[in-house]
């Protein structure tokens, strides 16, 4: 190989590696620019994550504190309704058992009240029976002088509604022992039942035409073609006893010293 071989060779050897140098210069220059880029963007984006990190640790903290206050909130709320709790309670017990106290005092004071009443129910019982003797005795003394008076009456003067009667029975039972008259006025062709009451009622006259009048026609058969009068006898009358006796037909008797008295008007027979 001549020189100008070898120079062409060398040039072209040299030329070669400039090329690569610059080739490796541009590659170096744009790598250490992409490289650049990076750490632009990695600056960028680690600023961007700090911010976003500050921003979200703020926000966290901004929320922490909220929830820290909220929880605050709600602790004073929880003791504050557990103190009421505890006061309403202890009212509640305190009321519960001043109503227990009541009770007991209330129920003490029934019983005492109630033994009380009981005893002045015995004691009223007691004198109510007392009473009710005294008022039987008067009832049966007053019963006993209301017929004698009216007995003692017709036995002076035997007449009753204009009719005379010769014969006054007292106290007449029948033989079956049912039934009683208090007087019995007895003549040829009739015959009187008077009914005596100190103290007569309507009742009374009830008892006279329903009882009396079927009793008398059939124990007493001996009277059967008398004509049968009804009359009830009464130291006490009224309007009232006086309308229904007239309305019965039979006689009304009434007491004024030793005569007896019509008191009411048209009478029929039995």
């Amino acid at each position: 190989m001549d020189n100008t071989q070898f120079d062409k060779m060398m040039q072209g050897m040299f030329q070669g590696m400039a090329e690569l140098r610059e080739s490796q210069a541009k590659s170096q220059a744009k790598a250490d620019l992409e490289s650049q880029k990076l750490r632009e963007f990695q600056a960028e984006t680690s600023l961007q994550i700090r911010e976003s990190q500050a921003k979200t640790d703020l926000q966290l903290r901004e929320s922490q504190a909220k929830a820290d206050f909220e929880s605050q909130k709600l602790r004073e709320l929880q003791a504050e309704t557990s103190l009421q709790l505890r006061e309403s309670q202890a009212k509640a017990d305190f009321e519960f058992q001043k109503l227990r106290e009541l009770q007991a005092e209330t129920s003490l004071q029934i019983r005492e009240s109630q033994a009380k009443t009981d005893l002045q129910l015995r004691e009223l019982e007691r004198k109510l029976t007392h009473v009710g003797e005294i008022l039987g005795s008067i009832g049966i003394n007053t019963g006993l002088f209301a017929e004698r008076l009216f007995a003692s009456s017709f036995q002076k003067n035997p007449v009753l509604g204009g009719i005379r009667y010769n014969i006054v029975r007292c106290n007449v039972r029948d033989g079956n022992g049912k039934t009683e008259y208090d007087i019995l006025l007895i003549n040829g062709s009739s015959v009187a039942i008077v009914e005596v009451k100190y103290k007569a009622h309507p009742k009374d006259i009830e008892d006279l035409l329903e009882k009396k009048v079927a009793a008398f026609r059939s124990s007493h058969r001996e009277y059967a073609g008398h004509k049968l009068y009804l009359a009830l006898a009464t130291t006490v009358s009224n309007d009232e006893l006086v309308q229904k006796a007239g309305e019965a037909g039979i006689y009304l008797l009434s007491q004024e010293g030793q005569h007896v008295e019509l008191l009411s008007g048209e009478v029929r027979t039995f």
